[in-house]
């Protein structure tokens, strides 16, 4: 029977079935409920709409009703029934509309003005009679609240699990499920010593770009888990990605805590694309649920403490020094403003590769002050610091000599032995796709030609890791000798030498003094001519020293004395091109570092006042292969 409140007008436009389940879980398992919502279809043409006027709403599946910001289908309907399109909306409960107040009176509301009915299983409403408006506002009223209900009871019994410790949630790779539900240690020995060595790569180079960089090197993977629909949560092997190596680091599983509540979802924030609320991580500190010694660990949590610092001090920012750079300002990071007490920055001048670089406080100036604070050269600054600390750590020299000895055959050692497990399970999947071929029926060519493809992948993948480690062996090396020990050790004892040795690079340098000092105070404003330095010891000693400024022209680059002498020589009887092609052939440069040309050497000429030499191509010239002055046997530049 026809409810009396459906009118002909209302037949005349269209009847819209609005389809919603909230999440993909209910899209894909709850198939009755989607039953029951495609099914007001029929509902609407026994109400007497034609089935080409009836209209399926379904964009918004696996999408929450809390809010229609994030519902295109909800924003389609409402647009349609402002425009007066539609006739009747048909839902299968007011859930499903919206579990949103605002939302829910708002398209009644619309319904009311452009006098379209609202319908569910049970009976047809008209938003313009009082007592079905009461109604509908009653439906929505019980939908918002029942929303609440159902999110506070779900959550309370999720932290409740959880501060036992048996809220079950997918295991981080290196673990396994046991008989009983607890963690266990994955049973792959490959997969736990190279989780192991991991951790210990991180401890040596303190930085997880290294990480990623040495693993690549060595040509070495880490084990993962599928997140895909099919063979999800299988293990699998990846090429080392910095987010991989991050999220492995700070991870407190492996740390053996059973943790809970890591970020917090209270912000305003939400996606642009679901709506859902953006996660935002929680300090340490303020962690709720934390079980430590919860299952086996791979380090301790001290360990973890510290990797976690380790990496937000690499971080250039907050105040943190971050992490050591290329450059030749040795106390990036570490340099502060004795004025302001800003962090200083560094000023390269890329335009003179051969200047110093120079430390300088321009906080107040960025915020409108008529000048920065200071600007101090990092020449001076930087030779009083190094010899300080070179000073500081002379006692250690010999105890440094034999640690550099044992990690290195301890780094060789572990290398080698990743590189073992790896290659043993490339030998592995090779033996195994052997069999898989051998075991399938000759007559399946069709298989039996995958199968073989795979063999071969397998054996090819195999040979290509068995000369990559050989070309790393040899690259690496043999085991030291005991002559090769004794020289190191001779070496490591003389500091000095090891820190101005050209294979040292700027990075390297400031590693080692981060490892002594954790910040240095410059001061170069109140003493006129000086810089004062106050170098923060992490033993808590403070150490203040004070230099000089460069003074005007010192250090200013110039054309090299020889090559002075040389084009003095050569002024009177060769042209400006001769003495250029002449001075390149013999190795010098200008100041800057460059070739010399025609146009410089003609400057030097009229700088010095010297007699210079005839422009023309017919002059006289002296050919590169003729004996030069007694300057030419100095080093070229």
């Amino acid at each position: 029977m026809i409810p009396a409140n459906i009118q002909r007008t209302h037949r005349a436009r269209l009847a819209c079935v609005y389809v919603r389940q909230s999440t993909q879980l209910q899209v894909r398992q709850h198939q009755e409920s989607a039953e029951r919502q495609y099914a007001l279809r029929e509902r609407a043409v026994a109400l007497g709409w034609s089935p080409s006027a009836v209209e399926v709403i379904d964009e918004d599946q696996g999408r929450s009703g809390r809010d229609a910001a994030h519902r295109p289908g909800f924003q389609r309907l409402v647009s349609h029934v402002g425009l007066g399109e539609v006739g009747l909306v048909l839902m299968l409960e007011a859930s499903r509309l919206a579990r949103n107040n605002s939302d829910w009176h708002r398209l009644i509301e619309l319904c009311g003005l452009a006098g379209a009915l609202i319908a569910d299983e049970a009976a047809v409403y008209d938003p313009r009679d009082p007592n079905d408006r009461l109604l509908l506002g009653v439906k929505g009223t019980l939908s918002e609240a029942e929303l609440f209900t159902l999110r506070l009871r779900l959550h309370e019994g999720r932290w409740n699990k959880a501060r036992k410790g048996q809220l079950q949630f997918p295991l981080p790779v290196g673990y396994v499920r046991g008989a009983d539900g607890g963690w266990e240690l994955d049973p792959d020995l490959q997969v736990r010593e190279r989780l192991a060595y991991l951790f210990a790569t991180f401890r040596r180079l303190g930085v997880a770009r290294a990480v990623v960089r040495a693993f690549k090197a060595q040509g070495l993977t880490l084990p993962a888990r599928l997140t895909t629909r099919e063979g999800y949560g299988m293990p699998v092997w990846k090429v080392p990605t910095l987010g991989a190596v991050v999220r492995l680091l700070t991870n407190p599983a492996y740390a053996g805590a059973y943790v809970y509540g890591r970020w917090s979802y209270a912000g305003a924030a939400r996606s642009a694309a679901t709506g859902k609320v953006a996660a935002r991580p929680v300090p340490l500190a303020d962690w709720p649920v934390v079980l430590r010694d919860h299952h086996p660990a791979y380090l301790s949590w001290e360990a973890f403490v510290r990797q976690r610092e380790q990496l937000r001090a690499n971080w250039y920012r907050d105040g943190q020094p971050g992490a050591a750079r290329d450059g030749r300002a040795l106390l990036q990071g570490l340099a502060g403003c004795g004025v302001c007490g800003q962090r200083l920055h560094v000023q390269h001048r890329a335009a003179r590769e051969r200047r110093a670089p120079s430390y300088i406080c321009d906080h107040a100036y960025r915020d409108g002050a008529a000048r920065t604070c200071q600007s101090v050269s990092s020449r001076p600054v930087d030779a009083a610091v190094v010899a300080a600390f070179l000073e500081a750590v002379s006692p250690l020299r010999l105890e440094l000599a034999l640690r550099v000895l044992e990690r290195a055959d301890q780094e060789r050692a572990a290398r080698r032995r990743q590189q073992e497990l790896q290659l043993e399970q490339a030998r592995y999947e090779a033996r195994l796709a052997q069999r898989r071929y051998e075991a399938v029926d000759p007559d399946r060519r069709l298989v039996a030609a995958e199968l073989e493809r795979r063999w071969e992948e397998a054996l090819a993948r195999g040979a290509q890791l068995q000369q990559a480690f050989a070309q790393a062996d040899r690259d690496d090396g043999v085991a030291l000798t005991a002559e090769e020990r004794a020289t190191l050790d001779t070496l490591a004892q003389d500091l000095p030498a090891i820190w101005h040795a050209r294979t040292t690079t700027d990075q390297e340098r400031k590693q080692l003094l981060r490892f002594a000092i954790a910040a240095v105070d410059l001061d170069g404003v109140s003493h006129p001519g000086a810089v004062a330095l106050h170098i923060h010891w992490r033993s808590g000693t403070v150490t203040t020293l004070q230099v000089d400024r460069p003074r005007p022209g010192e250090g200013a680059l110039k054309t090299p004395p020889a090559a002075l002498a040389l084009i003095r020589a050569l002024a009177p009887q060769a042209t400006y091109a001769d003495i250029a092609r002449r001075l390149n052939t013999q190795g010098w440069c200008t100041a800057f570092g460059r070739p010399f040309t025609s146009v410089h050497v003609g400057y030097v000429c009229r700088r010095h006042g010297w007699e210079r030499g005839t422009r023309h191509a017919g002059s006289q010239t002296t050919t590169p292969g003729q004996p030069g002055p007694a300057t030419e046997d100095a080093a070229p530049c």
